[in-house]
């Protein structure tokens, strides 16, 4: 394979020829891996040869299921969004980072790929003593936290998480870390015992519901996230009535859903004082080409863009204050992403975070 970069100074493109394994979602045919260019490298984008990247098990896995079923005849459409790995170039405006530095990258670019091409502000450096595996599930993390950071919990309140998937496991973590209390509802056995041991993790039965109103109590439910995909009405209904509540009994608190959940509910007097958060990026900043390129908020008006949000887990790692080697269940090479997406189908139960890996390049 052979590859020639040229830095043409500053303002001008890095152009690069070489050959890129991908993998995409072939319409009518499903998840496949083959050949392509890499694209061309701006000015302001950074070269990454990924060693891992993660595999949604939520969006990403049901668009792939949606384009298997389409008819024939559409492009092929890349997978992936969360990576780590090493730079093998830098665009001439790109500061932070040089080539040779292991990364972490998400969003735009940031392709189930052999090489990528993403905007400097959605990179971050990892420090040597951080596993690039953990690293490599940054956007999901940046999608838990920001969750968090909607919920504006405070310490010792009470937070229920459905769901028990990676988003629901970060999400827990996270709350803990701000001082809540906090319950898990998920039906897999599996995904509860990857659950830290603080928290409490109940199945969505009988016996569950029972123990979550026990553990509710005197204050009731302040805060709940949905981190499932799915009708997430009945999981709102059974939580009403343990969640706080005014003299005139009716409820009140907050729920956020950064997963793909439905709800079908009656408002006004039916959901009380009950507010109802959708937390769709992974951080302000999220899907503005201007600010991937590498323009900045205001610290004072913007506390959190997502460069910041990659940063904290990063930090979290580095200070092992937060561990997530164990939520990582299984690697997959990446020639096997066909298999990789037809486990995370058939076998929920028996997986947490699937990860390509690349090896070494």
């Amino acid at each position: 394979m052979s590859e020639k970069i040229d830095h043409l100074g500053k303002g001008a493109a890095v152009t690069h020829q070489q050959s890129t394994a991908k993998v995409v979602v072939v319409p009518g045919v499903g998840v496949r891996v083959t050949d392509g260019e890499t694209p061309a490298l701006s000015a302001t984008e950074v070269l990454i040869a990924p060693r891992y990247s993660y595999i949604s098990a939520g969006t990403e896995l049901k668009s792939v299921v949606g384009a298997t079923d389409a008819s024939p005849g559409d492009e092929p459409r890349q997978l992936g969004y969360s990576q780590a790995g090493t730079v093998l170039a830098v665009g001439a405006e790109v500061t932070r980072i040089v080539a040779g530095d292991r990364v972490v990258a998400i969003g735009r670019g940031a392709f189930h790929a052999t090489r990528t091409v993403v905007g400097q502000n959605l990179v971050v450096p990892v420090p040597t003593e951080v596993d690039l595996a953990e690293a490599s599930i940054a956007a999901m993390f940046c999608f838990a936290l920001e969750a968090v950071h909607k919920s504006r919990v405070r310490l010792g309140q009470k937070v229920v998480v459905f769901g028990a998937g990676l988003m629901g496991q970060l999400a827990a973590r996270l709350y803990r870390m701000s001082g809540a209390e906090v319950a898990v509802v998920d039906g897999l056995e599996f995904r509860r015992d990857h659950l830290p041991a603080e928290v409490l993790a109940v199945a969505p039965d009988a016996r569950g519901w029972t123990q979550l109103a026990a553990w509710a109590q005197p204050y009731g439910v302040e805060h709940a996230c949905i981190g499932f995909g799915g009708d997430a009405t009945d999981s709102i209904e059974r939580l009403k009535p343990m969640m706080s509540a005014g003299p005139d009994g009716v409820p009140a608190g907050r729920i956020v859903f950064p997963g793909g959940a439905a709800i079908h509910l009656m408002m006004a007097s039916a959901m009380g004082n009950i507010e109802l958060l959708s937390s769709a990026k992974a951080g302000p900043g999220y899907r503005d080409a201007h600010y991937e390129s590498g323009a900045n908020y205001p610290a004072a008006y913007v506390g959190h863009p997502v460069r910041r949000n990659i940063e904290t887990l990063i930090s979290l790692l580095q200070s092992r204050r937060l561990d997530v080697s164990e939520l990582i269940t299984h690697r997959f090479p990446y020639v096997a992403a066909p298999d990789a997406y037809r486990a995370l189908s058939e076998r929920p139960g028996e997986i947490v975070a699937a990860l390509l890996d690349y090896g070494e390049s």
